[in-house]
């Protein structure tokens, strides 16, 4: 005897009436909406949709926080990591340059006598050292934040004639 297994006989046909039932809807801890993420966004209601929306968002802002001061947190230590070195290169360079100077002064020795080998090399580097102090005073800012202050003083301005 032949068996086709899509004959009547091989598999029982489901009645609506013997099918499972959808399990219930069930509520989260604070009630306000379903539990299961298996719950398909239609059969939902309106305030329950909003309300796991609200929430999704309200989460994802939080992850979003936490990424970006991880983040923050790594870059920071890397330009913490940058400063030190690039401080230990500026004291290095300072030793680098003194040292030239105490050279320059000693190769004038042998022309000058020591005293003022020194004192001659010792005022090149306050000369030089005046000037540049002077072009760093001359860009100073001379009115902090002023464009900040004239808006501010606008605003006020704009304020008071409105509600006056």
């Amino acid at each position: 005897m032949q068996h086709h297994e899509d004959s009547p006989a091989a598999s029982p046909a489901v009645s609506p009436a013997t099918q499972p039932s959808p399990a219930p809807r069930t509520r989260n801890a604070s009630g306000a909406g379903p539990a299961g993420a298996g719950t398909s966004p239609g059969e939902l209601s309106t305030v329950e949709l909003v309300r796991q929306i609200t929430s999704e968002v309200g989460h994802l802002v939080q992850k979003q926080l936490e990424l970006a001061k991880a983040e923050l947190r790594a870059n920071l230590k890397s330009e913490a990591i940058m400063v030190g070195g690039l401080s230990l290169a500026a004291l290095a360079g300072l030793c680098t340059i003194n040292l030239l100077l105490v050279t320059v002064a000693l190769a004038l020795t042998t022309v000058l006598p020591g005293w003022a080998a020194g004192l001659l090399v010792s005022g090149a580097t306050l000369l030089i050292t005046a000037v540049v102090a002077t072009l760093a005073w001359s860009s100073r800012v001379r009115s902090p934040m002023s464009r900040t202050r004239r808006t501010l003083q606008e605003d006020v301005r704009w304020t008071r004639e409105r509600l006056t």
